[in-house]
């Protein structure tokens, strides 16, 4: 039989000794100084998003899949913090995806470059356009200029100029603002203002020219409307009170001994109304608007216009119109009255002067004859009969 352990002899007793973690945030590593581990990374490419909330890396890796397989698929995978990685079997196909781009993924731009063994944690950073500049006059075309443009802005690869356009390729870090203008020197001391022209540039940010969100979220247009509204709040409570002022009565002046009792402004809008209304109504009767009124009083009173010649208004006829109650009304061509007039006539309600009773009526012996007689008799005779047995 087997000897049981005690808890000591197991190592489950209490610690004696405390372990704490230094936790401080920084730690040394020996740097890679593998030259196969390097050759072996050197077909990647490493991507990032530029807009986290609308492009989901997830989705991203098997669309990219598709449209970079060669003679082999490239295998993707998630990186986290929105950047990702391809790893290639070929420097052909690998090539071939870095010469076209830029690319963008659900309408936004998407960064991707050839794996470089640098510690920076900007990179990727860089994206390749096809630019365009526009506003130079066509004298002021040239090649120097256009290199010195794409020097300044990013790292230029090489200018295509052209007779009726001028084109620049240069890498821009995605992860700053756009350029959008230029403003050019010359030694005689003249300035050229040039556009610059992004192709296939998807979704940005109007405003400050970031590639990661669009106007709708950006901060420096919210605070420059922040900036707007409270410009405009001064201003809008001095209205409130003027127009609180003209509602009691007119604003008092301290210099002015004397005080105008100035009308409310509903009462004015009630006189402004009042007298637009007596305008309306008092044209001549030949105008249009009289022949409206005619026409839609017609198609409501029917056949009471036939009669309205030998009508006269009482006062409590259509009240809420004061001024219809003098006019008289416009009478009628014969052609017009035909249409309401009418075949019926009125009748007053009769009473029937006979008045059925329940018995039957006694017939005419001369027109009955003597067989009718008998038969007669049979019938009154049967009648008798049933009533009794009822």
């Amino acid at each position: 039989m087997h000897r049981r352990l005690s808890a000591t002899a197991k190592g489950k007793g209490p610690v004696t000794e405390s372990h704490e973690a230094p936790r401080t945030g920084r730690v040394k590593a020996q740097a890679p100084e593998h030259p196969d581990l390097l050759r072996k990374h050197s077909l990647k490419l490493i991507g990032r998003v530029t807009n986290k909330s609308a492009q989901r890396v997830r989705s991203l890796i098997p669309f990219f899949t598709d449209l970079w397989k060669g003679d082999t698929r490239p295998v993707g995978s998630d990186l986290g913090n929105g950047m990702f990685q391809f790893q290639f079997d070929k420097e052909a196909d690998l090539v071939d995806v870095l010469e076209k781009r830029p690319y963008h993924y659900a309408r936004w731009m998407v960064i991707v470059e050839r794996w470089e063994p640098t510690y920076a944690s900007s990179f990727p950073s860089m994206i390749p356009f096809w630019i365009k500049v526009q506003g130079i006059p066509v004298h002021l075309w040239d090649e120097d200029t256009i290199k010195s443009i794409g020097k300044d802005l990013g790292v230029f690869e090489q200018a295509e100029i052209s007779s009726s356009a001028v084109r620049m390729r240069v890498q821009v870090n995605g992860r700053l603002p756009l350029m959008k203008n230029y403003i050019i020197e010359y030694s005689n001391g003249e300035e050229v203002t040039a556009s610059l022209i992004y192709e296939r540039l998807e979704k940005h940010c109007s405003k400050c020219f970031r590639l990661d969100h669009d106007i709708n979220d950006c901060l420096e247009a919210k605070a420059q409307l922040r900036a707007l509204k409270e410009k405009q709040e001064p201003s809008s409570k001095n209205t409130q009170l003027e127009t609180q002022r003209d509602r009691d009565g007119g604003s008092k002046t301290g210099n002015s001994p004397f005080q105008f009792a100035a009308q409310s402004r509903l009462d004015l809008e009630k006189e402004g109304h009042r007298e637009k209304y007596y305008q309306s109504t008092h044209h001549d009767e030949s105008g249009h608007t009289y022949h409206r009124r005619q026409s839609n009083r017609s198609g409501h009173q029917g056949a009471r216009i036939g009669q309205r010649e030998g009508y006269t208004r009482s006062s409590s006829y259509r009240t809420h119109h004061s001024t219809d109650r003098n006019r008289n009304p416009k009478p009628h061509s014969e052609q017009d009255r035909s249409r309401y007039e009418t075949n019926l006539q009125w009748r007053p309600r009769t009473e029937p002067s006979i008045r059925f009773s329940k018995e039957p009526s006694q017939p005419n012996a001369e027109a009955l004859g003597e067989c009718g007689k008998k038969d007669y008799a049979k019938l009154k005779n049967k009648g008798n009969s049933r009533k009794q047995h009822t």
